[in-house]
């Protein structure tokens, strides 16, 4: 049995290595309460691979000893990776990106380059067992009664649950988040990668139900003159829910609260629109010298001081919450990318049903993340781009010399919409992808070579004045044609140059900018040319770019039916984060280290409806993607 326990001393040192190494990048404090929890649930896997190692004989063992190691060592290894490329953890549920993650391995291989050391650190402990394998006798340490391992694990299992109950009630509790929260940023910090990984794959075999809570409330004194809603019998919808999880969906939108229309409601109405999704679009590059026009459809129109682009799942996640108005989770983004889901307010679906000609561009390989299937779902059927069509008009060629241009993007297709009646036209840009070399934007070298920058910043930048040039030719184009005065151009990006460094990014930043939060302060572009200046100073985030446009534009929707919400209203402004954190007009939330910073005074259950808040909106976020709680409910109301 001796020998038994060293077995199990070295799978157990080893994970906890692993695991307190994993949180030490990703987490303020490794020193909490989460550290038990992972110490415990990290001795029932260390017993379970003490038990596989010893159902064969010696050499077998001794193999499997050494196979379970080199496993550990890079489901570690490949998480730190992958949050650190994407700002999330992996996910199983993220299987629908893996084709389009093969396409940027030169990505994957400079952050590898870049963290190098860390991993170093990380790979100590199977270098040493490498080291150490052919001198090892392994030959006794198998003989042992195995159900006294069984035991063991049943026994600390059971008292690992029973260690849930304490404080079971306060946000994010070790209780709720093992049986009640899907928030795997939360798990890791509190039981490990490992157990919230293993969490993660039990609710994907069996399922699980997350329940909402919210405040019902009286909604009968609201006017649908004075609000951006629609009349809708949620106690009907209700009554006749197909299941549980539906009707706390409508229960939820029954008690939300909807925006009120403004001053601003309609002052769009009819009018064309060009929305470009900028890629890795940034407001630190954006100022009169290398980025003018940029900087005019900033400043000129509609300018948010307090906007975030959250970095959730890559691109795939800013295109989400732009577009739809919701929150992307892996699950959620995950179906919506089989092409399957009912998306009525999506921004081209809203724009077709006023008779507007809807297209999309994008100057990559049309299938990327799947935008065959979501295209269409987003109301985008003329949807144009590399290997469908867009390679006979546009360069579509990219290696480590060549990119495709922005400005030959707009070019090459302004002319398929311009003489339109009415026309949405969405572009997704590609000129400022990772990674970040002069060879690819060798055209703008002379303008940005004397900048006091790094090379990869100076590369960066040069990047962006192709979507600078390509702004440029979209306005001059419109204007030549005679439709500039009745087109709105709206821009965002779909996150900050996550490829790089935060030293590189505060080389261009006029402040100090830390990697929680300000590394995502951003810009969102709403400009027209007969419009005159508007600042406004309410937090926002992509999620609030679709019902600010719906009601710019004076499209009637419902706006309880969204997460996002009109950042022109009078709502509390909010930016939620890939680990849940947000920041709010009233302070900033961090979620690991569940510390409130106020601007302002508020109530002592601020911080807890905020949460509340978050939680529900990502889980009705899903529910209407993967229960496809839209469908039902459309189909209900005769729309």
């Amino acid at each position: 049995m001796k020998k038994t326990f060293q077995l199990v001393l070295y799978y157990f040192l080893i994970i906890l290595y692993l695991e307190i190494w994993h949180k030490s990048f990703f987490y303020p404090s490794i020193w909490n309460i989460g550290l038990i929890y992972t110490a415990l649930f990290s001795l029932i896997i260390a017993l379970f691979l003490t038990f596989l190692s010893s159902l064969g004989k010696p050499k077998t063992n001794k193999r499997l000893i050494f196979f379970f190691t080199v496993i550990l060592t890079l489901i570690f290894s490949g998480n730190y990776i992958y949050t650190t490329l994407f700002g999330t953890p992996f996910s199983i549920q993220v299987t629908s990106m893996a084709g389009g993650a093969l396409d940027f391995l030169n990505i994957f291989f400079d952050t590898l380059y870049k963290n190098i050391a860390n991993l170093v650190i990380l790979f100590l402990p199977l270098i040493g067992f490498i080291c150490k394998y052919k001198q090892m006798n392994f030959e006794k340490m198998f003989y042992f009664e195995k159900k006294n391992i069984i035991y063991l694990v049943i026994g600390i299992y059971i008292f690992s649950l029973l260690a849930l109950f304490p404080f079971k009630k306060l946000d994010k509790s070790a209780f709720k988040l093992y049986w009640k929260e899907n928030d795997i940023v939360s798990a890791i910090n509190m039981f490990g990668l490992i157990t919230a990984e293993r969490i993660e794959i039990q609710r994907s075999i069996f399922g699980f139900t997350e329940t909402l809570a919210f405040d019902e409330k009286d909604t009968s004194g609201e006017t649908k003159e004075e609000y951006n809603k629609t009349d809708i019998d949620f106690d009907a919808l209700i009554a006749n829910a197909k299941d549980e999880n539906t009707k706390s969906v409508y229960s939820y939108f029954k008690n939300a609260t909807a925006t009120k229309k403004n001053k601003y409601t309609g002052m769009f109405a009819g009018k064309n629109l060009i929305f470009v999704l900028a890629e890795s679009f940034n407001s630190v590059v954006v100022n009169k010298e290398t980025t003018p026009t940029l900087y005019k459809l900033i400043n000129d129109g509609f300018k948010f001081t307090n906007f975030y682009s959250p970095l959730v799942l890559s691109t795939t996640g800013g295109e989400f919450q732009a577009i739809t108005g919701l929150i992307p989770s892996a699950d959620t983004v995950n179906v919506w990318h089989d092409g399957k889901a009912y998306l009525p307010y999506a921004i081209g679906n809203m724009f077709a049903e006023e008779n507007y000609t809807t297209n999309a561009y994008h100057n990559w390989k049309y299938d990327f993340y799947t935008r065959n299937y979501t295209m269409p779902e987003l109301g985008f059927p003329n949807y144009l781009a590399c290997e469908n069509g867009l390679e006979k008009i546009a360069d579509c060629y990219w290696n480590s010399i060549n990119a495709p241009e922005d400005q030959q993007l707009i070019a090459s297709t302004i002319k398929k919409y311009v003489k339109e009646d009415k026309f949405l036209t969405y572009y997704i840009t590609m000129s400022g992808h990772a990674p970040y070399l002069f060879e690819p934007t060798k055209r703008y070298y002379d303008e940005v070579k004397d900048l006091p920058f790094s090379d990869e910043t100076k590369a960066y930048i040069a990047s962006q004045m192709d979507l600078d040039k390509a702004m440029e030719v979209l306005i001059d184009s419109l204007e030549k044609e005679g439709v500039l005065e009745d087109t709105v151009i709206c821009l965002v990006g779909d996150h900050y140059p996550y490829a790089m460094d935060i030293s590189n990014i505060n080389e261009m930043s006029s402040y100090p900018r830390d990697e929680l939060f300000e590394v995502h302060h951003s810009d969102f572009v709403i400009w027209n040319k007969n419009q005159e200046k508007v600042e406004i100073n309410k937090v926002g985030s992509q999620m609030d770019v679709l019902p600010t446009i719906l009601n710019l534009f004076g499209l009637e929707y419902d706006s309880r039916l969204l997460i996002g919400k009109d950042l022109l209203s009078d709502s509390e402004g909010l930016a939620i984060f890939s680990d849940l954190s947000w920041i709010s007009d009233s302070g900033t939330y961090q979620s690991k280290s569940k510390k409130f910073t106020p601007k302002k005074e508020v109530s002592d259950d601020y911080v807890s409806k905020i949460n509340q808040w978050v939680n529900n909106g990502v889980i009705v976020s899903r529910r209407i993607i993967i229960d496809d709680v839209y469908r039902e409910l459309f189909e209900s109301i005769g729309e």
